[in-house]
This record gives structure tokens, C-alpha cells and sequence, in this order.
């Protein structure tokens, strides 16, 4: 009774100049931790009585060792004007979970109290967080222990929906309780792909020693549909790269453009899926055409090989008078079919590493129509670089016509030339590079169309999409040629509060060339991943013209927040479109560049296999790995993940 009193008497000489009982924030431990509730001074009603809750978003459904989650605490009431909160994480034994850590907005505090013995971190809101009219919602830091056996965690909070009426009365008091697992690492995960549907799952990312290796997405029913391996990049918990690589069926040969020198290098991964070891050649070229480093190394049977080119195995047949920094192509033979990946990377100039994956063309066959770049950005920071690979061992070719969104030609400056066609020659197994100047203050968007002369390949052509902001490179991606088709489906997503540049906020952005002469009418469905329609629209995209945009600014495809599934994009029978994914995120510096990641589209007439191949994953030491497996239309299907170390025994990751 005693203490209940002093607790009233401290109530209301607060209370009347601040928000309930505690403007700056409550005591400690008033959350559940141990039976007590604000309640006790906030006592007009019941607690968890009235029309509103207490809830928190962004906890997985299991912890993973060493992963900072972004959490918010939402508290709701139809009638309240002021709002506050208390939460805590221990184990089992009361014991301090991990470690909280204050929004970046300044709306939270971190307090600590011994409760039972044991020191325990309680965040809470503070006095700006807590003033009339501001946001029921509190954004802050949760970093989970780094020891597994630590155990369950138990997450408490209250929240306090206030009437602001200076005093202890009317308010509504909210509490909840969640208790965590911890996340078992497994070497496979099942899938269930619905009818227009599709599933997102990712590793853990974890301050332990990195893992590396390669996925295999194995149907057991139905088609395989198809899938991206998302690996991203935090140092300090600042997402500083991205890049999306595509499941494939593996190729027997393939080529690459590659790059390296100075803060500049390209890696490479090569994974073998069958039961039995792989002969594998390969050699470089340099821009004349000419061919050096021929080596052979051997990948053992479920195994791979991931290097960077100035490194063993592909460093071995380099010589002093050919350095590797002339190469402009790598190419590869195996007897036994290999799923490949390219990565160039960077040191920007803050320091820190960045990386893009390139596309990987296959020599088992060749084709002479028109492909796309479905979006180039120039001026305002952002520059264009057009990376053409020959594909053939004679000379390759023909024109590059750059369009603006409208389907007029878009003039641009690209190495030093202003025009709105350029022509390109290449020569045999080498590639040509063209940069736009990016010298605008405003930013002009469009497509380019490469064209082949008669009798030439079509060269492997995908941008280098670099954004830079006060001298420094924040953002590089490549946007990979695509094909023209009817129908293609990309994996689309979109979380927090993007139009205010919140940290971790995610838009997924689609990017419809058409290189017809005549105006298409494009059908986009938004589907949830078990299939179920979740809006629809069309647009009009003028004759040779292009259509960009974030998922939010989509005319009339009105989807909730957060949303995760599936876009299928279509055109009327007889129309042919490109398309192409972007991926736009926030990143949790203090204050957030922006960090674009292209991802290809992919094409529903193409052949579905039984078995798709990540060629690249990675979990631990800063990475993380997301998988975005996506169905078909007309059947459900299953199957399993499996990830394989670059040993090829079963790779074990902490999978949510």
C-alpha cells in the first residue's frame, strides 16, 4: 500500500505537465517483467481493456546469434493523443538478452534496474517521444546474444495510450508478452510454391566466421519455377551492398566481362552439382581480342570454387607480360555442366566494400535479334556504363539507340560524344565499355536498345547503374540485357515508411521497355505469396517508350504496407515487352543513401527445369542470404532447398 501511494503522489505531481505518469518515461520494470504494470498508478482502466493494443513488429518467429533486428513498438487507441512505452529482453534465468539500442530520431532511451539480482536493460520513451501529436509508433535497435545456448527469449512491453489530459486518469494501459526460440541451423529447408504464388526465406546474418557455397532448389511436384539468392552486405550493422543472383540451370561454357584494378576486382564462383568431378578450362581476353592465362583446374563433384581473379586457382596461367588487369573477358568449359556467378566489387571511397553481380552468357548457343537495357539513369549523380561481351570468335557489331520514357530518342553524352546511336565493334571473345558523362544536375532516365548488324551475334550487353553523393560512390548495380517476350513475373516487396527515407524501408521498382512501333497496353497483377490477388492495374506504354516505377507510385495498384509477393506483368497476344526488376532501399546510416540492386525479370515462355541452381551464398560475417522462390500460374509445386558447402558436404545455416 505504502508504495503504491508514493507512486500515486509521483504521479500526480508529474502529470501535470506531462504525458501520463511519466513524460520523460516511466520507471523501470513497469512492463510485466515481474507482474508489475503501469496500472499501478494508471489505474482508471483495467489493463488490456478498451479498443486498442500493444504490439511489436520486426521479431523473427526464432533469434538468430548475432542479428540486430529493427524492431517498432505500435501502440493503438481510436481515442488517445499521446503515447508511450517500456520494453525489456532476458533469458530464462532473468538474465540481460543481448542489447537494446536507441532510435536514431531521438523518441527512446535505454534505463537499466537490477531486478532480481540481475541487470536489465528497459528502452523507453522519452520526453520528445511522448509530446502530443507525435507518432504512437517507437523505432530502435534489438541485438541478439551471440552465443546460442543462451536459449529462449522473453520479450515484454507496455505501452500507454494516453488522453492527455495532463492527469493519471483515462488512460489506457496495453501489455504483451513474446517468447522467442533460438534458430537451429539445417542444411535444407522445404517449399511450397501456390498457384501464382511463391516464398521468402533467409539466413540469419551472424557476426561468426563467414560460410560460403551454393543452393540447390529441388522440385519434388510440380514445375520449378524460379528463384534469386539476395546476398547483402553490413558492416556495423550499415547495409552497405546488395545484389540479387539468379537460380539457373547449369551451362557447359559461359562468359563474363570482368574487371580489376585498384580499388576494382571481380570474383568468381563456380559450382559443380553433379555426382562427379568437372574438367574445367578457362582463359582470359584482353580488349584486342587476344587470349591469356589458359589453366585447367578441377571442381569435385557437389563442389565449388569461388575467387577472385587475382587469386589461385585463376591467377595460375598469368604472366608478368599479360597482368590481369588487361582482361576484359573470362571464359569458362567444363565436361559436366557448372552454375556460374560473377561479382565485380568495390572499395568506394569511404572504404567500405561494395558488389554487383554480372551476367554470365552461355556459348551453347547464339541469336541475332534485338535485346534491352530496360533502364539507364544519367546526371544527377547517377552515370551509366554499357558492358558489351562478344559471344562469338569472329567480330560483333552493331548500334546502341538510347530512348527517353515518352519513346522519343533520349540524347546522351556517352565517352565524350553527344548522340542519341552509338555503334559498337568488338572484337572476337572481348567486350567494349561506353560511359555516359553524368555532367546534369537533374537526373534523365530511359532505355537502350542494342541492335546486331546482319550477320553478327548479339552480344551479352547489361548498365552499370553508379549513384554518387558528395564525392562518394553509395550505390552500383548492373541492370542485365532482357529479351523480348508477352509475360514475366518478378518478386516484389515493400516495407516502412519509404516516402520519409526511414531506415531499412524497401520498394521494389519494375522497369517495361517496348520496342514496338505501336503504343502497348500492360496488364501488372500483384500477388500475395500463397496466389492470392492482391491488386491489379494496366498501363499504356507508348511506342518505343518505358515505363519505371516504385511499387507505391504505380497508378491504381493501391497494395498494403508491408506487402511480399509476386508481380506478373503481361502483354496483349502479339506484343513483345522487356522487363526488368529494381530493388530500392534505405540503409541505417544516420542519415540513409539509398541503395539500388537490379534483379532480372523473368520470363514465363521459357522452359521450366526440375532443378535450379544459387551458384552463391553467404551467411555469417556480415552477410545474409535472402531466397525469393516464385511459382507459375497455371500449378502448385514443392520441393527443397539444400545448401551445399564449398566441399561439398550439407552447408548448416541458421534458416528463418
Amino acid at each position: 500500500m505504502l508504495a503504491q501511494l508514493v507512486c500515486l503522489v509521483g504521479c500526480i505531481l508529474i502529470f501535470s505537465r506531462s504525458l501520463a505518469a511519466y513524460a520523460g518515461g516511466p520507471p523501470a520494470n513497469r512492463n510485466g517483467l515481474t507482474g508489475q504494470f503501469c496500472t499501478a498508478c494508471h489505474r482508471t482502466n483495467p489493463l488490456n481493456s478498451g479498443e486498442g493494443s500493444v504490439r511489436i513488429v520486426g521479431l523473427p518467429s526464432a533469434w538468430a546469434p548475432g542479428e540486430s533486428y529493427t524492431l517498432r513498438v505500435v501502440v493503438s487507441h481510436p481515442t488517445a493523443i499521446r503515447w508511450g512505452f517500456e520494453f525489456s529482453a532476458t533469458g530464462a534465468n532473468g538474465d540481460q538478452a543481448g542489447e537494446i539500442v536507441p532510435g536514431a530520431d531521438g523518441r527512446t532511451q535505454v534505463i537499466t534496474e537490477v531486478v532480481n539480482t540481475k541487470t536489465v536493460q528497459f528502452i523507453e520513451h522519452n520526453t520528445v517521444g511522448s509530446t502530443i501529436g507525435s507518432p504512437s509508433t517507437f523505432q530502435f535497435t534489438y541485438r541478439a546474444p551471440t552465443d546460442a545456448t543462451f536459449g529462449s527469449i522473453r520479450f515484454n512491453v507496455a505501452g500507454n495510450a494516453a488522453n492527455g489530459n495532463g492527469a493519471n486518469t483515462g488512460d489506457f494501459i496495453y501489455a504483451t508478452e513474446l517468447t522467442l526460440p533460438v534458430l537451429t541451423p539445417s542444411s535444407d529447408r522445404q517449399f511450397t510454391l501456390s498457384m501464382r504464388g511463391g516464398s521468402s526465406t533467409a539466413t540469419a546474418g551472424a557476426t561468426t566466421p563467414l560460410l560460403s557455397g551454393f543452393a540447390r532448389m529441388q522440385t519434388s511436384s510440380g514445375p520449378a519455377g524460379a528463384g534469386l539468392a539476395m546476398i547483402s552486405y553490413r558492416n556495423s550493422g550499415v547495409l552497405g551492398s546488395e545484389t540479387a543472383l539468379p537460380a539457373s540451370v547449369p551451362i557447359f561454357s559461359g562468359r563474363s566481362f570482368i574487371e580489376t584494378g585498384g580499388a576494382i576486382n571481380t570474383g568468381i564462383a563456380l559450382a559443380n552439382p553433379s555426382n562427379q568431378a568437372a574438367s574445367v578450362s578457362f582463359f582470359f581476353t584482353d580488349a584486342a581480342g587476344t587470349n591469356f592465362g589458359d589453366s585447367t583446374i578441377t571442381i569435385g563433384a557437389n563442389s565449388q570454387v569461388v575467387a577472385f581473379v587475382t587469386e589461385a586457382p585463376f591467377r595460375n596461367g598469368i604472366t608478368p607480360q599479360k597482368p590481369i588487369t588487361e582482361a576484359r573477358t573470362f571464359t569458362f568449359g567444363s565436361n559436366f555442366p557448372l552454375s556460374a556467378a560473377v561479382l565485380k566489387t568495390r572499395l568506394n571511397e569511404r572504404g567500405e566494400f561494395m558488389m554487383t553481380g554480372i551476367p554470365i552468357v552461355s556459348l551453347g548457343g547464339s541469336s541475332t535479334s534485338s535485346t534491352s537495357i530496360t533502364h539507364m539513369a544519367d546526371g544527377g549523380g547517377w552515370t551509366t556504363e554499357l558492358l558489351l561481351v562478344n559471344r562469338s570468335d569472329t567480330v560483333a557489331s552493331g548500334s546502341m539507340q538510347f530512348y527517353a520514357s515518352s519513346g522519343q530518342s533520349l540524347n546522351v553524352n556517352l565517352d565524350g560524344q553527344t548522340a542519341n546511336q552509338f555503334f559498337y565493334s568488338i572484337p572476337a571473345r572481348s567486350a567494349r565499355r561506353f560511359r555516359t558523362g553524368g555532367s546534369t544536375s537533374t537526373t534523365s532516365t530511359g532505355w537502350i536498345q542494342i541492335a546486331p548488324d546482319a550477320n553478327t551475334q548479339t552480344p551479352s550487353a547489361a548498365a552499370l547503374l553508379s549513384a554518387r553523393a558528395n564525392n562518394v560512390t553509395i550505390s552500383e548495380t548492373i541492370v542485365a540485357a532482357s529479351a523480348a517476350s508477352s509475360t514475366f513475373r518478378i518478386y516484389a516487396e515493400l516495407s516502412g515508411d519509404f516516402s520519409s527515407r526511414q531506415a531499412g524501408s524497401t520498394q521494389t521498382g519494375v522497369a517495361i521497355s517496348n520496342p514496338g512501333s505501336t503504343a502497348v497496353s500492360v496488364s501488372i497483377d500483384a500477388t500475395n505469396l500463397d496466389g492470392t490477388v492482391a491488386a491489379s492495374t494496366s498501363l499504356s506504354i507508348p511506342a518505343r517508350g518505358q515505363f519505371g516505377l516504385l511499387l507505391a507510385d504505380i497508378p491504381q495498384l493501391k497494395l498494403p504496407t508491408p506487402f511480399t509477393g509476386v508481380l506478373w506483368i503481361s502483354a496483349p497476344a502479339g506484343s513483345s515487352i522487356s522487363v526488368g526488376g529494381l530493388r530500392a532501399r534505405f540503409n541505417e546510416r544516420q542519415t540513409p543513401d539509398l541503395l539500388v540492386s537490379a534483379f532480372p525479370a523473368f520470363d514465363e515462355a521459357a522452359v521450366s527445369a526440375s532443378e535450379l541452381i544459387f551458384p552463391q551464398i553467404v551467411h555469417a560475417g556480415g552477410y545474409s542470404t535472402q531466397f525469393a522462390l516464385m511459382g507459375v500460374r497455371s500449378a502448385q509445386s514443392a520441393g527443397t532447398l539444400r545448401f551445399v558447402s564449398q566441399a561439398g558436404q550439407p552447408l548448416q545455416l541458421p534458416v528463418r
